[in-house]
């Protein structure tokens, strides 16, 4: 067993850092989607429309979980990261607060298979005799992914608007899904 345990693996590493990038999107996109409530007047909105993207993630995840796939997981998380992306590009684009509603369920569809595979894909990755550390290494990664999302979408926010916040979160999981497609 190396000193360093999971992280000594080049594949664990680049696990984390498209983990941490696409969780990037997760903060961003929280901050984005309030900014829009406030943008609009309805400031309390934001719960709503953060729990309609709950809606969208629970039924993507038992979609995903009720089926067995035929594409290699690494691919499937590749695309589930352009998916999350597409999903979210919509929503910088809507003026309304319903039609921004209706996306909003959309948006978050592959949030819970998302994170799913990257459980599945640190079980992949990672020594078996170093697994709880891997875990705890990945929970950090999408922490301090959503953590630094928080961070540059409040930033963002103020000087760009809900709008720029959202392209930009599309972005990160779009990166994301070019890494995982690229190098897992």
């Amino acid at each position: 067993s190396h000193l360093l345990g999971p992280l000594s693996v080049p594949g664990f590493l680049l696990l984390l850092a498209i983990v941490m990038c696409y969780s990037v999107a997760f903060g961003l996109v929280e901050i984005g989607v309030t900014g829009f409530a406030s943008e609009a007047g309805r400031p309390a909105f934001a719960g709503l429309l953060l729990g309609l993207m709950s809606v969208g993630s629970v039924t993507g995840g038992l979609a995903y979980g009720g089926r067995g796939w035929h594409l290699p997981l690494a691919r499937q998380f590749a695309l589930a990261l352009a998916l999350m992306g597409a999903g979210i590009l919509p929503l910088a684009l809507l003026s309304t607060m319903w039609s921004f509603a209706g996306f909003s369920v959309l948006a978050d569809v592959v949030m819970a298979p998302a994170l799913t595979m990257q459980s599945m894909l640190v079980t992949k990755t990672a020594p078996a005799e170093s697994l709880a550390e891997a875990f705890t290494w990945s929970a950090t990664a999408l922490l301090a992914g959503v953590s630094l999302g928080f961070a540059l979408g409040g930033v963002i926010l103020d000087a760009a608007g809900s709008a720029t916040v959202l392209v930009l979160a599309a972005a990160a999981s779009l990166v994301a899904a070019a890494g995982a497609y690229l190098h897992l």
